[in-house]
Order: structure tokens, then sequence, then C-alpha cells
């Protein structure tokens, strides 16, 4: 019987204007699994971008049609199309860090650990626990992902980290004596929420029965999409972006002046997201049969689990995120006069997405369904 050992990968929304030639890396897959978590019917949130760079740290050591697939999942031509990512994060403000845990279980092979190093700056710490990981992670996401709801396991012999964070006041900040109290119009009943609301221009659009628009934040590198469906478009409009997401968001020419009511936030989501990769199409990696991680060590691995971890904060001033992945591989051994403003109040469900818009990179994505929900 072979011998079991883990591997655990833990990683801690479109463009302002004309759509992208190419899809960033990441953000197809992410809007996919999206989709596949909500379903139109609940609150998901994902960071494309964590698990853009945790599958990556795999695809690295993979061979052959492993390889192919998850690069392929990450509209990747190879690992190397990841560089130059952290740079444009960094200008953005944005935190990030990588880091490998490795137990005493396991070699890796040099052409992998080198590549660790030279391709994704990740640190070589020896693991000896969750709670040492689970410190890395609350320090390199400024405090939001506190702890780590997963467990390593006797098994488990190398933790690839991936910690992503970042805070932006809005360029157009909201007054919080306008904010006020009122009701969400969720799926299953209206619930309470605080809705903030400003008069502001921006670049909006609509079409396919579904408002968007993209709020700056004060960097203006960053931008938060919001896409509001009709009642009861919101899963049509998940499946939409997840096929579409260069093109999903068209604005007209000119900002708009906008009367945008949104509701505060404040949300912390833990899930596995292997079930909805898999669903989307890409398995291979996955298959006790076909998965090829060779190139990582010569023990045999298989990934058994991808969880992330998302924070997401969202008020007058602006927002808070941070996201937490861990992938885990186991050994197989209001104007009186002219024109008004158009109407944009997110008082039903809606999507949202933060990007880098030098690289249209999506850093967090999410399907707001209930504001209130825990």
């Amino acid at each position: 019987m072979r011998r079991i050992t883990a591997i655990a990968l833990i990683l801690v929304l479109l463009l302002c204007g004309a759509a992208l030639a190419e899809t960033p890396p990441g953000n197809k897959l992410g809007y996919k699994v999206l989709s596949e978590l909500s379903k139109g019917e609940s609150n998901a949130f994902v960071s494309p971008v964590s698990l853009a760079w945790a599958l990556s740290m795999a695809a690295e050591g993979a061979a052959g049609e492993t390889r192919q697939k998850l690069l392929s999942a990450l509209s990747l031509d190879s690992t190397d199309s990841l560089a130059g990512l952290g740079e444009s994060l960094e200008e953005a403000g944005v935190h990030w860090a990588n880091a490998a845990f490795v137990g005493d279980g396991i070699a890796l092979k040099p052409e992998y650990a080198e590549a660790l190093t030279a391709k994704y700056e990740a640190e070589p710490f020896p693991l000896t626990g969750l709670e040492q990981v689970a410190d890395w992670v609350r320090e390199k996401t400024l405090g939001l992902i506190e702890d780590l709801p997963i467990d390593l396991g006797p098994a488990t012999q190398l933790v690839l980290v991936n910690a992503i964070a970042m805070e932006a006041e809005w360029a157009s900040p909201f007054d919080p004596n306008d904010s006020y109290d009122g009701d969400f119009h969720a799926p299953d009943g209206d619930v309470p929420v605080t809705y903030m609301r400003q008069t502001t221009y921006a670049q909006y659009g609509e079409g396919n029965g579904v408002q968007v628009m993209c709020k700056a934040y004060m960097n203006g590198q960053l931008a938060m999409y919001i896409a509001l469906p009709k009642e009861g478009g919101l899963k049509r409009a998940l499946n939409n972006l997840a096929e579409n997401p260069n093109t999903f968001f068209t604005f007209k020419p000119m900002p708009q002046e906008l009367s945008l009511v949104m509701p505060k936030m404040d949300f912390s989501v833990s899930q596995s997201l292997l079930d909805a990769i898999v669903a989307s199409g890409c398995w291979v990696p996955f298959s006790e049969k076909y998965a090829d991680y060779s190139g990582i060590s010569d023990t045999e691995l298989l990934i058994s689990d991808v969880f992330q971890q998302v924070r997401l904060q969202v008020d007058e001033e602006g927002t808070r995120a941070a996201a937490a992945t861990e992938l885990v591989l186991n050994d197989t051994a209001a104007l009186d006069d002219g024109p008004q403003p158009i109407a944009f109040v997110l008082d039903r469900p809606f999507l949202l997405a933060i990007v880098d818009r030098a690289t249209g990179e999506a850093l967090f994505a999410g399907a707001v369904v209930n504001p209130s929900a825990e």
C-alpha cells in the first residue's frame, strides 16, 4: 500500500475602459468557480489572483497533461507568464508574499526549490505545524485572515503559501452622514442593512438586463466593478461573466452621473474550491490516475483539496480585503435642474470585482445575495 503524504498550498473584481485582448491569469477560472459556488442562490467570494498563484506553483512542478491542463485553466502559456504581476500589485498598494513550509519527510527537487525562490520569491521555512502557518498568513494579510480552519494532518509534508491583502480608499468616499438603514431584497426575504449613498460620476453601462459601473479607488490603479442584474437575473449574469470575462462589462465612452446606493459589507468566507474547479472541466490535475507532480519531488503527489478563505470589508471610506487558500497535495505513495442622475441602487443581489487596472487581474470577485449574512 502506498504511503500518503500531504502537501498543502495556502494563498491567502474588471477593467475600467476597453476589454483586454487576452484573459489575465486566473480570471476565467476564478469567475467559473464563483458561478459554481453561488449558482445565483448564495453569497460567494473568491480571489482569482490567489488561485492563479497557487495553481501556478503546483504547475511549476507538474509534468505532461497535468501541467498543460493547469496552465490552460489559468489562461497561461507558461508559469513565466505570471512574471511582473507582483510588481504591478505592489504599485497598486497590494500586499503579497509567498512561502514554502517544508516538512522533514519530503525532499524537494533542486530545480523546483530554485523556481519557487526565483519566480515566486517563496521563503523556505521548516514546517512545524498549522499555527506556524496561520501566524504567517495573519501577518501577511494585515490581520484580516486570523485563523486557518483546516487540518494539515500527520501526512502533510509541504505547505506552499501565497498571501494577498489590500487596503484602499475610495477616490470618491461616501459621507457617513448620508448613510441610512434599509432593507435588502434577498431571495429568501428582506434583510436589514446599512446603505451608503452618493451622487457621483463614474463609468457606466447597461445591457442584457444588467447595469454596470466602475468605482475607482484613490490610488487610481485599483477599481471595483459592480454589476446589478434585474431581479432574478444573478445566475444568468454569473454564467455570462464566467463565459465572457473580458467583454461582460461594457461602458459608455464618457462618465455618467449616478445616484449610487450601496450596502456596507463585512464578509468572511471559508470554502473548498476543489469541486468547483473540477466542475469547470479541469479534472486531470486532481485525478489519482492521471495527475503527475514528479517535478516537485520523487514522492508521488496528488492535489486532494483546494481551500480558500476570503475576507472583504466595504464601508464609506474604502475597502479592506484579504484571502488565504490551501491547496493540499497527497503523496499517493439628486439635482433640481438638468438631467437626473442614473439610479444605481444595490438593494438586490449583485456582483462585484476588485481589479488591478494595469493588468486586468482580478484580486477579488463576489456574488452578494445577502449582505447581512454572517
